[in-house]
């Protein structure tokens, strides 16, 4: 019953899906009838058009693959502050690295020491290495001096002058703990989120579920298309597996369902 439950819901989502993807591109069909006309792009297109519009280096978390509409602002801020603002629980900040001749850290350190940064709690902190003679710290919140760029170059060690420009989720990233395949760690995933919404209230629940939602319709147009199938496919495949009194069972269900939601149900059959 617990599965007929998971599968049932599972099928009602699909097909809430199909016709919200559907009426998305009715809407969309004075523009040749694609999603990918909505005037979205990639946030590192969005961003790389940043990058020629005001000539500076602008990097973009991997693991972003939302799709917003690209920012016409006139100032640079205030574009990566449209970018951001369409993306739930992004930033953007403004990074300084070492000046070392000859070579450049890589983008993903760059994003990957931000993330770091922005996740340590305390406020400051100094880790010595006594053997080494070396020292590590941190200052988070440092108020900023009028010239503060201007010395960044005479500092010891010195800094590039020339900044480049983050935009990250700074939460720390659940799949660096998972072990095994991609489809061992998605099932981990999977599983975790199945607990978190069990533990949520109904209001949380549903806030979630419209933000998942929302992230869905951000989302690459192929791989929505790509999951929409599947899970159709799925759907049907499970259903010609059941018997006929299964089948009415879950019909049942459906119009329980539907009627809780929508209401009445005067008229149908």
């Amino acid at each position: 019953m617990r599965i007929a439950w998971t599968i049932g819901l599972g099928l009602c989502a699909a097909l809430l899906l199909a016709f919200a993807q559907s009426g998305q591109a009715s809407r969309g069909s004075a523009k040749e009838g694609s999603s990918k006309d909505d005037g979205r792009v990639p946030i590192t297109q969005a961003a790389q058009e940043l990058e020629k519009k005001f000539s500076v280096k602008v990097l973009v978390d991997p693991g972003l693959t939302a799709r917003v509409r690209p920012s016409q602002a006139d100032t640079l801020e205030r574009a990566l502050d449209e970018l951001v603002g369409q993306v739930t629980g992004t930033v953007w900040r403004k990074v300084y690295t070492n000046k070392v001749l000859g070579e450049e850290p890589s983008p993903e350190k760059i994003i990957s020491a931000v993330r770091a940064l922005l996740n340590i709690e305390l406020g400051g902190v100094l880790v010595v290495d006594p053997r080494a003679n070396t020292l590590h710290s941190f200052v988070a919140n440092y108020p900023l001096t009028p010239n503060f760029e201007q010395g960044l170059e005479r500092m010891q060690p010195p800094f590039s002058a020339q900044p480049v420009y983050v935009i990250l989720e700074p939460r720390p990233r659940v799949l660096a703990d998972l072990k095994g395949t991609r489809l061992e760690q998605f099932a981990k995933m999977q599983q975790q989120l199945l607990e978190l919404l069990a533990r949520m209230s109904p209001e949380e629940r549903a806030q979630a579920l419209r933000a998942g939602f929302q992230m869905w319709l951000n989302a690459d147009p192929e791989l929505r298309y790509q999951m929409m199938f599947e899970g159709l496919r799925m759907s049907f495949e499970y259903w010609q597996s059941l018997t006929p009194d299964q089948q009415q069972q879950m019909m049942e269900m459906g119009r329980k369902w539907f009627e809780q939601y929508f209401g009445g149900g005067d008229g149908m059959p």
